[in-house]
């Protein structure tokens, strides 16, 4: 039987225990686990919860890195928040939360990584994600705090004919 943590809204998908990364601090969920053909894009919505179940403040951390991997372990993309460090390759996060004019917090914890053709034109099979977020030091010279999520199902890439075959084949007129 599934774990269902209290005050996380459950998945729509139906099992959370395919959508739902429990850690000791901190909750990583997809509201559904997306489908995405061999050479198409997609984007993965992942939304980050504290251990008290309530939507996570993505201001408190300096850096985000989430390193997303197939099931046979082989490195599909890496993303990366504020930015791409000099010699590592990957993509910038976007994170959807923000502030607005009244001083409301909006789409708190909720980020958001897109894959390009390139990355997803791989092997068909499940994508997961390893999720690490920094906390700065204190003001007062206290050590960063560096937590992990160790591993949440995000995707699976979907074998595409077209890709597979290409465009030589079949019946047709030859330009």
């Amino acid at each position: 039987m599934a774990n269902i943590i209290p005050g996380v809204p459950t998945p729509q998908s139906g099992d959370p225990t395919c959508v739902l990364s429990v850690c000791g601090r901190i909750i990583a969920q997809v509201d559904c686990i997306i489908y995405i053909m061999q050479g198409t894009t997609g984007c993965i919505d992942i939304q980050l919860f504290g251990k008290d179940g309530q939507p996570l403040d993505l201001t408190q951390f300096s850096d985000i890195q989430i390193q997303l991997f197939n099931e046979f372990e082989c490195v599909i993309a890496n993303f990366w928040y504020p930015s791409i460090p000099t010699g590592s390759k990957g993509f910038l996060i976007e994170i959807l939360q923000y502030t607005n004019q009244s001083g409301r917090v909006i789409n708190k914890g909720l980020l958001r990584i897109c894959l390009s053709k390139e990355c997803t034109s791989t092997i068909p099979s499940a994508i997961f994600a390893e999720i690490l977020l920094t906390k700065p030091g204190s003001v007062t010279g206290g050590p960063e705090e560096i937590i992990g999520i160790p591993c949440i199902q995000v995707a699976k890439i979907l074998e595409s004919k077209i890709y597979k075959n290409g465009g030589g084949t079949g019946c047709g007129l030859l330009y």
